[in-house]
């Protein structure tokens, strides 16, 4: 069931956050992601719109869109990936988008080949603060 994130989930969505991120980008130092678990906590969760995939009574995985159009988080928990929750929540906000924006860290193949499968194309390269460029990719619904 993919249902809107309430307080209550704060704890879970942090966690498979933290866990994520940590398998998703071992190229980073773990201590990076323990730094900004609390700007995500006190100011991005606050801040987005977030859906939550809820199996059995437990928060596999979520979703956070930023301004309306820009999917600023995707994180599935580790023990529940590669079995479509990570599709059925992208997929949950692409029924309603029109244009849909992220960035993708260009390490994370994975990651990136996942959206491209999903309609996501490239449109640019940056830097970040982590000294690791990112994709900047966009999706358009069709007409």
């Amino acid at each position: 069931m993919i249902r809107l994130f309430v307080p209550e989930d704060t704890e879970s969505v942090m966690d498979i956050w933290f866990s994520a991120s940590l398998l998703a980008h071992d190229f980073i130092p773990a201590s990076y992601w323990k730094e900004q678990s609390g700007v995500v906590r006190d100011q991005y969760l606050p801040l987005s719109v977030t859906y939550v995939f809820v199996e059995e009574d437990r928060v596999c995985g979520f979703l956070s869109i930023l301004n309306g159009s820009t999917i600023g988080a995707l994180f599935v928990a580790p023990d529940c990936q590669g079995r479509g929750i990570g599709s059925a929540l992208l997929g949950h906000v692409q029924e309603a988008a029109e244009v849909l924006t992220l960035c993708v860290y260009v390490e994370n193949s994975a990651a990136r080949m996942f959206y491209e499968k999903r309609g996501f194309v490239l449109l640019s390269r940056r830097e970040t603060e982590t000294g690791h460029d990112e994709y900047v990719m966009r999706w358009v619904a069709e007409s």
